[in-house]
This record gives structure tokens, sequence and C-alpha cells, in this order.
């Protein structure tokens, strides 16, 4: 297999390199271990080219539905490297990726292990591939899935390396998903919900940043994390503990998982090998893999990265 050159997204551990997740709360953050994609990069023999700038914890997206081309997405439309790894679970960042002629893979949730990914929003949390060419990208996806039993959501066999039957006739089909104008509001509540547990985390006493100067607990808490974190991190995190209260909790967040379950339920499969959408917001809400074009975002069944991979081939986009 030909030698990748990859770049890695702040929120991806090398053991030694700051990590920093796009956070002034992690600014001093040095990685103790690989990350278990690292891991398998290097004994693949894979160049990692860099690290690269990232929005805040991934957030960018999730308030403001206009993309922002970030680094990772530059570093590959620019040549400096083939492959870059990040976690894009609001679709920024694949939305981008599109607009400079880019492809974005997101695997199957639960395919590629998170270890050493620093987390945002778990039951989304994947890292996906930005690639120029697509048979390169889903060769990096071959190397870096696999079960891993420090994740705990991991599937124990990898569907990734397979391959599709080469006499199958693969369909693709354009549909209207049921459902599409409520996706924004639920990854909206589920996703703040989660971004508020994960960096609740930050204290400035256990982990991540310390202001200087304070009179009491209460203070320590208060400005440590009023100065390190951005405007958006600060309103999903009011917005999670509002929809996590008690007098929310059944309001807001429950429904949106029971909404989340019934979106899942009306993607049929069984009719269809590989459905194409315009909306990206769909494969992250059920754990799909998809491929991000320049025109279209194309999802298949869990598991079935082969089919994607062979369709998106095949079509010639």
């Amino acid at each position: 297999m030909e030698r990748l050159t990859v770049v890695l997204e702040e929120s991806i551990m090398q053991k030694g390199r700051p990590a920093t997740a796009g956070s002034g709360m992690l600014e001093n953050f040095i990685a103790p271990v690989d990350a278990a994609v690292v891991t398998s990069l290097n004994k693949a023999g894979a160049e990692i080219a860099g690290r690269a700038k990232m929005d805040e914890f991934g957030i960018s997206g999730l308030f403001n539905s206009a993309a922002t081309i970030t680094e990772t997405v530059r570093l590959v439309a620019d040549g400096t490297a083939e492959i870059a790894l990040c976690n894009d679970y609001t679709g920024a960042v694949s939305t981008s990726a599109a607009e400079r002629g880019l492809y974005y893979i997101r695997p199957t949730y639960g395919t590629v292990s998170r270890y050493g990914l620093i987390p945002s929003v778990p039951s989304m949390d994947q890292i996906g591939i930005i690639c120029r060419d697509i048979s390169k990208g889903f060769n990096a996806l071959a190397i870096i899935a696999g079960y891993d039993p420090k994740d705990g959501v991991m599937l124990p066999d990898s569907p990734v390396k397979e391959k599709a039957r080469e006499d199958r006739e693969i369909v693709i089909t354009p549909i209207e998903p049921e459902y599409s104008e409520i996706y924004t509001r639920v990854m909206q509540i589920l996703c703040c919900a989660e971004l508020a547990n994960s960096i609740s985390r930050y204290d400035g006493i256990k982990f991540g940043y310390r202001a200087k100067d304070y009179k009491n607990l209460d203070e320590l808490y208060k400005k440590s994390r009023g100065e390190a974190f951005g405007p958006d991190v600060k309103l999903a995190a009011l917005i999670g503990a509002m929809v996590l209260s008690q007098e929310n909790y059944s309001r807001y967040y429950e429904k949106a998982m029971r909404l989340r379950k019934i979106i899942k339920d009306t993607m049929d499969f069984s009719k269809y090998d590989v459905i194409r959408v315009i909306n990206h917001q769909l494969s992250r809400l059920c754990g799909l893999p998809s491929v991000t074009t320049p025109e279209f975002t194309y999802i298949a069944n869990a598991g079935c990265e082969a089919v994607l991979r062979s369709a998106i081939e095949e079509s010639s986009l």
C-alpha cells in the first residue's frame, strides 16, 4: 500500500504533543498517550505530517450553518497532506470539505476506536477522513478501523476491511427523508446535552486551565470556565444544563432521544443499497457510514462501508 501523508486535528492525541481540542481550557495539555488511530497509522508506515487547528471542541456548525474552512480542510486542499483525520460531529467539516472539492468519509459508529480522542459528543464522536482521492481515503479507513477494547462502543468485527461483492448491482436512490425539518433541533439538543456533560470535568482543579485570582471555590469555577471557554461552548453548556435539568429532561432531552430513534427507523435499507441526500446530519444521528462529496452525501446501512465505497468509485463522482 502506498505510504499516506496524514495530518491530525488537535483533538487526536499524540504522545508528548499538545492536544488542545481548540480550547483555551486545554492550552497547556500535553497528550500522555497515542490515540489508537495514531498507533495504527504508525504500524502501517504512514507519515504523520503535523497537527491542524480546529474550532473549540469541534462545535462549529452547531449554531451557525455557514461552513468555515478549517485547517484540516485547507491542508488537504493545498496538497500538504493526502489525508486529514478529525471528529466532525456537526457536519461543518464535511460541508467545508465539499465546498473545496474534497471528500469526507464518516465510518459506522463503533468501527474506529476513539481511544485518545478528546471527547465532545460521545454518541456522535467518530473519527472521520478528509481526502482528495476517495480510494486513498478508504485505504486510510481500512488502516484505522478495527476492534479496540479500550473503546466501550466498538463493534466486535470490522466490516470496513471487507470488499463489496463484485457481481452485485448497487442501486443509489435519491430520497427526501422524513422528519428532515427537525434534524437541526434534535442535533442541537443532543449535542448541547452531551457536550455540557463532557466539559463538566474542566473545573479549574483537576483538569484544564485555572484562573489566577479567585476568593473561593465558586469563584474559581466561574472564572476558570469564563476565561477559558469560548462563546459557543458557553452557550452549548447553558443549553445542555437546561435540557438535562429535572424540570426539562422529559420535555427536551428524552423527547429528542425518542425522535432520534424514529428518524433511524425510517431508514429502510431493505429497499436500497445506498441513499443519496443533501442533509449531512442524518448519518450522524443514526450512526451510519456516509461519504460527503462536492454534490451530495451518500449513506449506507451500518457496516456497509464496502458497498458505499463501490458505489462512490463506480459513480466516478
